[in-house]
């Protein structure tokens, strides 16, 4: 047995997470805290410390979620971010400029990394973190869910009462030959499919809500 390396693996991480850069008309950059970074003056930087909840950035299905929350928030939104992990989707929905966002998770593990990430971030006062699923009386502009498909297509109806009429979604964490199935399950709870984004065979999909009257 060979002993192993004198080192403080509180800190081995740093080996292994690197700045996650998400281009587009407004840039993403998630930043670890061990490294610095000036900013330039267009950039969302979100400071992320990575612990036992998932979402880093460096994952497919969170980049696509990051990339389509820069296209969608126009400003002034209520998000919820469905699953919220680490947080970061609920962070970068505000520095985006949602008026509000309501993050929940039903991991009192991930409840507490998400509220560490939102006060790293300075957006106590701006985003919610519940330890919770889907708030059954309120609905929102724009919902992110980057959950499974299986997740995806059992919370769909829960999801698309969300979703304010007009509103929209966006269902991330699935592979290309589940996007099918995922989609019609929401297209069933109804929402229309509006788009659909790939990295590598990861999906993720926007869907729009009708108004009242024709949903």
């Amino acid at each position: 047995m060979q002993p192993l390396p004198n080192r403080d693996w509180r800190t081995a991480w740093h080996d292994h997470f690197d700045i996650v850069r998400v281009p587009g008309p407004k840039p993403i950059v998630v930043r670890p805290p061990h490294i610095l970074y000036a900013a330039k003056a267009n950039e969302v930087v979100i400071d992320l410390v990575p612990g036992l909840a998932f979402g880093t950035g460096q994952h497919q299905s969170t980049r696509l979620c990051l990339a389509l929350l820069a296209q969608l928030i126009q400003g002034g939104e209520w998000v919820l971010d469905v699953g919220t992990g680490s947080g970061i989707l609920a962070v970068a929905a505000a520095k985006l400029g949602a008026a509000s966002v309501v993050a929940t998770d039903i991991d009192p593990l991930a409840v507490d990394a998400a509220r560490q990430t939102v006060r790293q971030n300075r957006l106590s006062d701006r985003i919610e973190v519940r330890e919770a699923s889907i708030p059954v009386e309120e609905q929102f502009d724009l919902v992110v869910a980057n959950l499974t498909a299986d997740l995806l297509r059992y919370l769909a109806q829960d999801l698309a009462s969300a979703v304010k009429p007009k509103g929209n979604l966006i269902a991330s964490g699935l592979v290309e030959h589940r996007q099918e199935a995922v989609a019609s399950a929401l297209a069933d709870s109804g929402l229309e499919l509006h788009a659909a984004r790939s990295e590598d065979e990861w999906r993720a999909l926007v869907l729009y809500s009708p108004s009242n009257g024709e949903r």
